[in-house]
This record gives C-alpha cells, sequence and structure tokens, in this order.
C-alpha cells in the first residue's frame, strides 16, 4: 500500500451557529483560569470511514484505528508516570516528544494491538467463526445490538448488562468473545500434536498441586491445558509475523489530541 498518499485539508468559513459556540469554548477557558482541556477526545466514526491500513490483508479503518488508539491511552500514561514520573500537559501528545515519547508510544501500542486484533479477526474467518471482519461489520453489529436493547428496555424486557453500549465497551467484548471461540477451535486442532512425553512431563513437573490423583485421571485435564497452551504459541507466533502496510500520513493526523 502506498505511503505517499496525503490528507489535504480545504479551509472553510466558520458557520453562524460555529462562531457562537467557538466564542462560547473561549468564556469557558478563560473561565478555568486560561488552560484548556487536555482530555483526550474519544473515538470516532467517520462517513466514508478511510482505510489507514492493512494487517494480512484485513483492513483498519481510521474509526477503528481511533477506538483501539483510545484504549492504550491510560496505559501509557501509566508507562510514562512510572518510568519519567510524567504527567498529562498541554503538549504531552505532541509530535516534538520524539520518537521515545508519549505520541510514538502510543502508535507502536496501537499497532501492535490493531495486529493481534486482525490476526484474530483472519484466522476466525479461516475457522468460520467470523465472516466479516470490517469496522463497517462491526459497527452495523453494534447498532442492531443497541436497537434491540433499546425495543426490549421499551417491552419491559429483561435486560443483560447495559441498557445501551458503548462502542468501545461492545467492540471489546466482540473481541474477546471471539478470541475464547477461536482459541477453543484451534486447540481442539493440535489436540492431536500433544505428544505422551509432554502429558507425563507435565503431570510430573505439576505433580505436588495434583494431590493423589494418577496420571490417566488427569490426562484429559492435562490435554486441555497443553492444547490450549499450543493454540496460544500458535497465535503469538502469527502475529509477530504480520505483515502491515500503512498511510503513514493518513495515520499522523490521527491523534488523542491536538497538542502544539
Amino acid at each position: 500500500m502506498s505511503k505517499t498518499i496525503r490528507a489535504r485539508q480545504r479551509a472553510s468559513y466558520p458557520r453562524p451557529g460555529m462562531v457562537l459556540l467557538m466564542l462560547w469554548a473561549g468564556m469557558m477557558i478563560l473561565i478555568a483560569g486560561g488552560k484548556a482541556d487536555t482530555t483526550p477526545v474519544g473515538p470516532q466514526v467517520e462517513a466514508g470511514d478511510q482505510i489507514v491500513a492493512t494487517i494480512n490483508d484485513e483492513p483498519v479503518s481510521a474509526s477503528e484505528y481511533r477506538l483501539v488508539m483510545r484504549r492504550q491511552v491510560a496505559l501509557v500514561y501509566s508507562y510514562f508516570k512510572e518510568h519519567q514520573n510524567l504527567d498529562d500537559h498541554l503538549g504531552y501528545w505532541s509530535e516534538s516528544s520524539g520518537p521515545t515519547g508519549p505520541l510514538a508510544k502510543l502508535r507502536e501500542m496501537t499497532r501492535e494491538e490493531l495486529t493481534r486484533i486482525k490476526v484474530y479477526q483472519g484466522l476466525a474467518k479461516e475457522e468460520k467463526i467470523l465472516t466479516d471482519a470490517t469496522f463497517a461489520a462491526f459497527r452495523t453489529e453494534f447498532e442492531q445490538e443497541n436497537a434491540r436493547r433499546n425495543e426490549a428496555r421499551r417491552a419491559k424486557q429483561a435486560i443483560y448488562g447495559p441498557v445501551q453500549y458503548d462502542m468501545a465497551s461492545y467492540y471489546y467484548i466482540r473481541f474477546c468473545d471471539l478470541a475464547y471461540k477461536l482459541k477453543q477451535a484451534l486447540a481442539k486442532e493440535l489436540a492431536s500434536k500433544v505428544t505422551e512425553a509432554e502429558i507425563k512431563n507435565y503431570y510430573q513437573a505439576n505433580k505436588a498441586s495434583l494431590g493423589d490423583k494418577s496420571l490417566e485421571e488427569m490426562r484429559p485435564g492435562i490435554l486441555t491445558a497443553l492444547s490450549n497452551l499450543e493454540a496460544e504459541r500458535k497465535l503469538e507466533a502469527l502475529c509477530k509475523s504480520a505483515k502491515m502496510n500503512v498511510h503513514e500520513d493518513l495515520l499522523k493526523s490521527i491523534v488523542p489530541r491536538s497538542d502544539p
């Protein structure tokens, strides 16, 4: 995928309503003592969502990238607080923080997380667990689920969980469910590759915690544990070998906050 595509911004005059909104926002900043709000913006869904990357040919849209990036923000804050005693401030998410700064770390963590997600989704499609891994398909499912919950509320029916999901929460609920089903499917396929020697070694290594149970009694549980481990190893290897192509110029415009 070409990395030379550049997003061009077109200048436009603000509408009258927007002018009033801007004046109101300015007054709020003055009232707050001249300090700008440093709270990162949340994920957004845009019309004509642009594809900003592909991972093993699975597309990543701008909205999906924003959603996953937002998930990493707290981890980045925690990392820099622990390692550099750095607190949030205006400029925290600036490009000027360099290749080892918060913004670079956030982008690195976002790409790692998206790689995991897209590798799992791609393999889930092969396993017939998932039919469509696009963010557009997820968004349709998200809207349908909230519509179903809203209708259940009106009908005074029981609703398990929140009355309405926010998009990020539902995204990760669906992904965790997919990851579980995928690991179960892979473990079942890989069970035949677990050797008798591995089962016996596992039994001996964990014998003290198994009480008086014999190898034959524990064999099914040991086989399940080793099969799950093989599934996790396979997924980890696939994530490491995943191929990512990105529109660097488009990604540069996606930040948690517009810091100078």
